[in-house]
């Protein structure tokens, strides 16, 4: 019995962490008839090269737009960071195929986000009065911010990437580098996003 309970917990957890990354790392295509344009993007998550506490994963969505007589590639990033941390600079760098072009980071915001965790064990305890019954709280909350902006990919931009066997962005947080590198099977769904 403890081995079926055990498989099928196991069963569960894998089914329920492969669902959640199904999301990542694949391409979608929709044709938008309001816009009247079609679109292809790609999310993906990012660990960044330096190994710091203050900035964490980037999340990703590549995305390319085409209608009839308009294409537009656009990045959009939202980098998690500790709440002591600064804020993304405006401007930002891209080194992809040897060549490095500079990124203006678009409507940069950021959110302040919070999230809280309630445990509420109870006890129980006897004495010669009888039997009482205790509960005690326990709250963890955890408090971080994200920084969200887009930026534009020219054709040059594109080309680049199309050519390389990793891309390289440098983001600057106060005084504090970051780069996000990407390679292999995410690489080549950005690809596959910017094919024709």
């Amino acid at each position: 019995m403890k081995n079926y309970i055990l498989l099928v917990t196991t069963a569960t957890a894998l089914t329920a962490v492969s669902c959640g990354m199904i999301k990542y790392n694949k391409v979608y295509s929709y044709e938008d008839e309001f816009r009247d344009n079609t679109k292809k993007y790609v999310r993906i998550i990012i660990k960044p090269e330096e190994r710091r506490l203050e900035i964490g994963t980037a999340k990703v969505v590549l995305a390319k737009t085409f209608s009839r007589d308009h294409e537009e590639v656009n990045g959009y990033f939202v980098i998690s960071r500790l709440s002591s941390s600064f804020k993304v600079d405006g401007s930002g760098f891209m080194k992809a195929g040897g060549r490095r072009y500079e990124l203006t980071l678009q409507n940069p915001v950021s959110e302040l986000r919070s999230e809280s965790e309630t445990n509420v064990p109870d006890f129980t305890t006897s004495d010669s009065t009888g039997v009482r019954t205790a509960f005690s709280t326990d709250i963890d909350t955890r408090t971080w911010i994200e920084d969200k902006f887009v930026i534009s990919m020219p054709p040059e931009v594109i080309s680049g990437i199309s050519e390389a066997e990793d891309v390289l962005f440098r983001f600057y947080f106060g005084p504090i580098p970051v780069t996000y590198r990407l390679m292999g099977r995410k690489l080549e769904a950005v690809k596959e996003v910017f094919k024709e």
